[in-house]
């Protein structure tokens, strides 16, 4: 094994040899001749994270809602006020505690070029988490010299770590691109710094090393401006270049580079208004250790358990018993480890600062889906650590018992998925009524709370949304409401649909008065849920509703049905006393088909 101590003056490799070097600077022996179960076993852990990728991409598109949620109206709002929103004052601008410079490009983006549909949000959320697995793989294989068994097993416990279905807020949320942007910069950060801690010195390359110091600084400066735990990057790296002992400008630039950046980030900031103050947090430190706690364990538990803390503090102990054998990893160049604990550090540094700003919120908030991402993650690496331990030695069953042992969670994972898979596709359907009910023009208050807290906030950007065609206003139903019915639709016979009116009320106020209607409908013809619901009067449309909410009692006396997300729910425009109301099932098939089912 080559050693690289000081970083002084090591042995001379050229270029092609590079990679390989590197890899044998940082690579220890792994499982040499492992056995046949082993091998079965690493397929079906690498099977197993691919099991999660598919899982994801199912949630994404079973919850999938083209409506902004939250603070994805943010965007909207400031266009429609007339805010250009590629000026430096908007990008820099600070949302919460955040400077989301980078997320808000991409927000532009899908705005501009998309019409704020969501899609490249959600694809961009995707493939930034694919990039992220692929740069551990890449780092196993060359900082850690992973390969077969190891690299197999350590590449499906990351898919898992980055796709696991309990951070489902993230994936069908197009907002959170801020919440995946962090972690991809934070490996390539720290990749960055340790490929110019490994990188050999010889005159022709020493011209060319600094550009691993600026991908490291830069990829630094890209999470910081995607999230506020980005700047934590800076004391991390400084600390981490002086145990490195690189040379002194390295160690003066991470140091100027994270005060420019913290004092531009810090400039004009005002501490939210939700947020604990300095004062109440220095009395409640026990919270705020319990807080963290609950983060980091919220992962083994079904959610709101406040037997998470057990968990947090497991973890918490064994992170700092993997600090504490971070000088060692240094000194053995075990480079991959490195990378673990700095990146097992961010994650926890994410866990505190998240705390201080959120404990006065409430313990519970701490199992928020969309923190899962950084917690799952804190897990994954102390996994991956425990990974490469189990495998140092000569033993055969230690590393053979402990992928059972993975195996055995992604399992117990699969078990649990389906409950933030029924979440994100209820969340998913809400979001889907409430598109009715601005389709529509009826203002039901409760259900615009749902996509965001302030109904008006979202009234008052809809002529804009509706003038420059934006997400719901972008499909074609948009502009079919008091067209009649068989000049969108083809009329099929009722015997390809079935279903039932369970509830209708009176919502609204004045003009944009109208009924809201719930039930169930179900498409006999293909075997599935109808797409949606389509209300006409007297052969004219008056409402639409959305189909997916989860009706088990409807099933339970219908075996013939194979789901239970049969449930509908939307608007109508009121119609006359000697009017009725008759709704229609809309089926799948080019062109769409509209079959009666009911009436109100």
């Amino acid at each position: 094994m080559v050693h690289w101590r000081g970083r002084g003056k090591g042995p001379d490799v050229d270029r092609v040899k590079l990679a390989s070097t590197i890899s044998r600077a940082g690579s220890i022996p792994l499982m040499k001749n492992p056995s046949l179960v082993s091998s079965l076993l690493s397929y079906a852990i690498l099977l197993g994270g691919f099991i999660t990728i598919g899982l994801a991409v199912h949630l994404v598109v079973i919850s999938y809602s083209s409506l902004p949620f939250s603070d994805g109206w943010t965007p909207v709002g400031a266009a429609a006020g007339g805010v250009k929103l590629l000026s430096f004052s908007w990008l820099a601008r600070q949302h919460n505690e955040h400077r989301l410079v980078i997320p808000k490009l991409f927000l532009i983006a899908d705005l501009r070029l998309f019409q704020y549909r969501q899609k490249f949000l959600l694809a961009s959320i995707f493939v930034i988490q694919l990039l992220h697995l692929l740069l551990l793989g890449w780092s196993m294989r060359v900082f850690g010299g992973w390969r077969g068994v190891v690299w197999r097993t350590g590449f499906g416990v990351a898919a898992f770590g980055l796709f696991c279905p309990s951070q489902w807020e993230n994936f069908v949320w197009g907002f959170q691109v801020c919440f995946v942007l962090p972690g991809l910069f934070a490996t390539l950060s720290f990749i960055g710094l340790l490929l110019y801690w490994v990188a050999p010195q010889q005159v022709s390359w020493t011209r060319r090393r600094w550009k691993f110091l600026m991908l490291s600084i830069l990829a630094a400066l890209g999470s910081t401006y995607s999230l506020a735990n980005g700047s934590l990057l800076w004391p991390l790296l400084l600390v981490a270049a002086l145990f490195l002992r690189l040379r002194f400008p390295a160690v003066v630039s991470f140091g100027i580079a994270g005060t420019i950046s913290t004092a531009l980030y810090f400039h004009g900031y005002s501490r939210p208004l939700q947020h604990a103050s300095p004062t109440s947090l220095a009395q409640m430190p026990v919270k705020v250790f319990q807080y963290v706690a609950m983060y980091l364990g919220s992962p083994w538990v079904r959610e709101y358990d406040r037997s998470a803390v057990f968990f947090g503090i497991v973890g918490l102990g064994l992170a700092m018993y993997l600090l504490l054998r971070f000088p060692l990893f240094v000194k053995t160049s075990r480079t991959f480890s490195v990378q673990l604990v700095l990146t097992l550090m961010f994650c926890l540094g994410t866990a505190f600062i998240t705390a201080l700003g959120r404990v006065n919120l409430g313990l519970m908030q701490a199992f928020s889906s969309r923190y899962q991402i950084f917690a799952v993650f804190f897990w994954c690496c102390l996994a991956l650590l425990a990974l490469a331990a189990s495998t140092e030695g000569a033993s055969r069953v230690a590393p053979l018992v402990f992928q059972l042992l993975l195996l055995a969670i992604l399992v117990r994972g699969a078990g649990l998925a389906r409950v933030p898979i029924n979440q994100a596709r209820e969340h998913g359907f809400q979001l889907n009524v409430t598109s009715t009910a601005l389709l529509t023009g009826v203002d039901d208050i409760t259900q615009l709370q749902f996509a965001f807290p302030n109904p008006d906030y979202i009234l008052d950007v809809l002529p804009y949304m509706r003038k420059t065609r934006l997400s719901i206003f972008s499909d074609p139903v948009a502009t079919q409401l008091g067209k009649p019915l068989e000049s969108a639709f083809r009329m099929v016979s009722s015997g390809g649909c079935t279903g039932a009116v369970q509830s209708v009320v009176v919502t609204g106020a004045g003009e944009v008065q109208g009924l809201r209607i719930t039930g169930w409908v179900w498409d006999s013809k293909h075997r599935r849920p109808a797409l949606g619901i389509v209300a006409a009067t007297d052969g004219v449309i008056s409402g639409w509703g959305a189909v997916g909410q989860w009706r088990p009692t409807i099933r339970a006396t219908r075996r013939w049905m194979n789901t239970s997300f049969i449930g509908f729910g939307g608007y109508a425009r009121s119609a006359q006393d000697s009017a009725r109301l008759h709704l229609y099932a809309i089926l799948d098939n080019s062109p769409l088909q509209a079959c009666f089912f009911a009436t109100d």
